[in-house]
């Protein structure tokens, strides 16, 4: 009996033993942050005080990409999208493609350009380096976006909105009775 109690005392030892160890296995320690910094832009209504949007049926894609760059093929609606900067270059281009039966013609699509400044940044041991990078230009065309704002141009990996995509917007206006 002697040896049978003592052999449930060690199990049980070695099994407190082991639930102590994979307990402290998940401590806070090591990386829990974003690891990837990329801008975020926000669809919003021209002249409407903060207003944004919800948009639909477009589909946003890389220019001179070496892969697949669609980044946005929606039929349903998006209210922001995310916008991978290249830190190999110092540019970076996205097409803006409506894809509304009246809207669908290429000659309607836009074109934003973004001209900025990649630099290498140590976040910690556990989360190791990344790219931040500093927008210096925005250009767009306005064939059916209205204007663009980057309102913070360092873009780091916080989750924060960067740019802002304005579209004219045409609001119903009530019958007269």
């Amino acid at each position: 009996m002697g040896a049978v109690l003592r052999q449930v005392r060690v199990a049980g030892i070695m099994a407190l033993c082991a639930i102590t160890l994979l307990l402290g296995g998940c401590g806070s320690d090591g990386c829990v942050e974003n690891r990837n910094s990329i801008p975020r832009a926000q669809f919003y209504a021209y002249g409407a005080q903060d207003l944004a949007l919800s948009v639909d049926s477009i589909s946003i894609y890389g220019i001179g990409q070496p892969t697949d760059s669609i980044l946005l093929d929606s039929a349903v609606a998006v209210t922001q999208v995310y916008l991978p900067l290249r830190f190999t270059q110092d540019t970076t281009q996205y097409v803006i493609q409506y894809l509304q039966h009246s809207l669908s013609s290429v000659r309607y699509n836009d074109t934003l350009t973004f001209v900025y400044q990649a630099y290498p940044y140590f976040a910690s041991i556990d989360c190791g380096a990344m790219y931040n990078f500093n927008i210096d230009t925005c250009r767009y065309t306005r064939h059916v976006l209205d204007s663009v704002s980057v309102i913070v141009p360092e873009i780091t990996n916080h989750d924060v909105e960067n740019i802002r995509l304005f579209y004219t917007v045409q609001t119903a206006v009530p019958d007269e009775e």
